[in-house]
């Protein structure tokens, strides 16, 4: 009679480390193969976890995207949304106006390169799945409500002839489209992509670079 070797599992993991490695496990699989084609059992075998720790530890799949998603967004498992971390906070307390945009562009450019490829396979998932599609509208709602309210701050504090509108309608599209063309594939340096936004946003906001 034949054997069936059995998956060892790591012996060290502790059980409140198990969220967290189910999230990482998730998060690099989402990424690399996609949201459809992952399923518990690859996350559980990338985690090292027996498949009951990934829903004791997250939950369903669905359940574990949204997990994966908000992590890549504000940068870690802290119950703290974006409007609670200091960096947003350093960006809307800044009163000159240059300095907050640049402060803003920052802030959105290393939320794209955590969340970048999460967003994108949350957004292909979206077309043929049900749960997807409702955390991606959830997403892009939280999104676009998010880039308002920064193109308001930096719109109050450059005056009159900054088009608060259009500079939203911009930060909304630019980081995440021409973040992925231009930085994953055609290999610009964050700081030159950074430092590309800042110029392109800074002629609708009628701002200069300070001399002197």
């Amino acid at each position: 009679m034949t054997s069936v070797k059995r998956r060892s599992y790591r012996s060290t993991i502790r059980r409140g480390d198990a969220p967290q490695l189910v999230v990482a496990a998730a998060r690099h699989l989402f990424a690399t193969k996609g949201y459809l084609a992952t399923s518990i059992d690859d996350i559980a075998a990338e985690a090292g976890v027996a498949r009951p720790t990934v829903f004791t530890a997250v939950g369903s799949k669905p359940a574990i995207l949204k997990a994966v998603v908000d992590q890549a967004i504000v940068g870690d498992d802290a119950a703290v949304p974006v409007a609670g971390r200091p960096w947003y906070a350093q960006a809307l307390e800044e009163p000159d106006p240059l300095r907050a945009l640049h402060l803003h562009v920052r802030n959105m450019c290393r939320i794209q390169q955590r969340a970048g490829a999460v967003r994108r396979a949350l957004e292909t998932a979206a077309a043929v799945d049900p749960a997807a599609a409702e955390l991606y509208a959830e997403v892009r709602s939280q999104h676009r409500a998010g880039v308002a309210e920064m193109a308001a701050d930096i719109a109050a504090k450059a005056g009159p002839q900054c088009d608060g509108p259009a500079l939203a309608a911009l930060m909304f599209v630019l980081p995440a489209q021409s973040y992925y063309r231009l930085v994953d594939e055609e290999g610009w340096p964050v700081e030159k992509f950074e430092q590309w936004l800042v110029d392109v946003l800074e002629r609708v906001c009628g701002l200069s670079p300070r001399t002197g």
